[in-house]
């Protein structure tokens, strides 16, 4: 009798031990339409015409393993204007300006500044090549000030829902048939940017930037990455201000004495 009831214990015991795992909470996600997404968006992008914000700024260069980080202070400003310095112990390394139309990159160490169209890198090529050459401005001002959406007669506007995210794409379309020219990504809960892209003609992301740590409003850690081109900017931001009144000499060319100029992207 005692062996019996011992072995009814005994499987009773594993009987617990093997029974079903616990499945996960069900959460409801949140509902929205095209237009509400939308607009979150469009408000995002309005309520900021100029950005403002300081910290760090590391530069990789993934075809090479190099990497270079600095202390950096940006402004962005609407027409794709920048100001960028970065700085290691309080030393410039970089000074990148662009008026929305070109962009002027002065490397103290290298007593040259390099100048080209906004969309193109430097170019700059030396022994000690450093990633941050590779910064475009047309890259960062993407990043830190999103344009609104707009389309033509002949894009689309595509509206797409998962669990975590909402997107919205915009796609050129000829006799019914084209390629996504920009996606952008919010959080489902808060209609907050998490992601944005740019895609070439080929269909490929040319651009890429991502956004967390918000704070205040805005982001305060936002990566920019060109997959084709093998780099990626990271900023780590430790101050970020949206609206401040920023003059337009800050955007106008600066070339020091006696500095090499260097033409790139013709």
């Amino acid at each position: 009798m005692k062996t019996f009831l011992v072995l009814i214990a005994t499987i009773g015991s594993i009987g617990c031990a093997t029974s079903r795992p616990q499945l996960p909470e069900f959460h409801s996600a949140r509902k929205a339409t095209l237009d509400e997404v939308l607009a979150a968006y469009e408000a995002y992008c309005a309520g900021m015409q100029t950005f403002s914000g300081a910290g760090d700024l590391e530069v990789r260069d993934l075809r090479t393993g190099r990497s270079r980080k600095v202390g950096v202070r940006v402004i962005a400003s609407r027409d794709r204007r920048l100001y960028l310095k970065g700085s290691v112990l309080v030393v410039t390394a970089l000074e990148l300006v662009s008026d929305g139309r070109r962009f002027w990159l002065e490397v103290p160490s290298k007593h040259t500044v390099w100048t080209g169209p906004s969309d193109a890198p430097s170019e700059a090529e030396d022994a000690d090549h450093a990633p941050y050459y590779a910064l475009r401005p047309s890259d960062v001002t993407f990043a830190l000030l999103p344009e609104p959406i707009e389309t033509t007669g002949h894009e689309a506007l595509i509206f797409e829902a998962d669990p975590e995210t909402f997107s919205l794409a915009t796609a050129r379309l000829e006799e019914g048939r084209g390629s996504v020219q920009k996606r952008i990504w919010l959080d489902r809960e808060t209609l907050r940017l998490r992601r944005a892209s740019l895609y070439g003609a080929s269909g490929d992301v040319v651009a890429e930037a991502d956004f967390g740590g918000w704070e205040g409003g805005l982001p305060r850690e936002v990566t920019i990455s060109r997959p084709l081109d093998g780099y990626v900017a990271s900023f780590a931001l430790n101050k970020a201000e949206a609206n401040v009144r920023v003059p337009d000499r800050l955007f106008e060319a600066r070339i020091p004495e006696g500095f090499a100029v260097e033409e790139v992207g013709g």
